[in-house]
């Protein structure tokens, strides 16, 4: 069953939309949200807001990209939860967004994460990057695979992946400062 077939059942309220949504991206969700996290009772707890929400959101929501929409979810739903849990604790992606952060005096909070010009400029900078880079970056940083994980899925070595994302990391900081993003 594809992504509109799923919505459909959401749309109808059917109760399968769940179930269908388990099969086939449930997996994704819970991956990305223990990434993130890094506890299967946390991973689990998202994955269990995620279906909440989107059966709460759709209808009226109707994604183009069930995919996406959930992912981002579920990304959002993981990082609120590592917000919460406090202690100073923060997920390997966020401290290597916090490198960009001290390159260019950008703050990686969810709230400009979120941004409309933050989310255009990243659009931009990927744009002009190969889809292999870009499918790298977008796998670390919003996925939050591992490079071990980045590298199996890509064919690169571990180390090659390690090194275009800390290029990448450069750049992006450099691309921001320009666009004057600064606290």
């Amino acid at each position: 069953m594809d992504d509109r077939d799923i919505v459909a059942l959401f749309f109808a309220r059917d109760e399968r939309a769940i179930a269908e949504f388990d099969r086939s991206l449930g997996a994704l969700c819970y991956k990305i949200a223990l990434d993130l996290t890094g506890d299967p009772g946390t991973a689990e707890e998202c994955l269990n807001d995620t279906r909440l929400r989107l059966w709460n959101a759709i209808p009226p929501e109707n994604p183009v990209s069930l995919k996406a929409y959930a992912a981002k979810i579920t990304r959002n739903l993981a990082l609120n939860r590592i917000e919460k849990s406090g202690a100073g604790k923060r997920s390997a992606v966020l401290l290597e967004l916090d490198e960009i952060a001290e390159a260019s005096a950008v703050s990686f909070e969810e709230e400009l994460v979120e941004s409309s010009a933050l989310s255009d400029t990243v659009n931009r900078y990927l744009a002009g990057k190969s889809k292999l880079e870009a499918a790298v970056f977008v796998r670390r940083y919003f996925a939050g695979e591992s490079g071990r994980d980045i590298s199996r899925a890509t064919g690169l070595g571990v180390s090659k992946v390690s090194r275009m994302l800390k290029q990448m990391r450069r750049e992006l900081a450099e691309v921001l400062r320009k666009e004057g993003f600064e606290q």
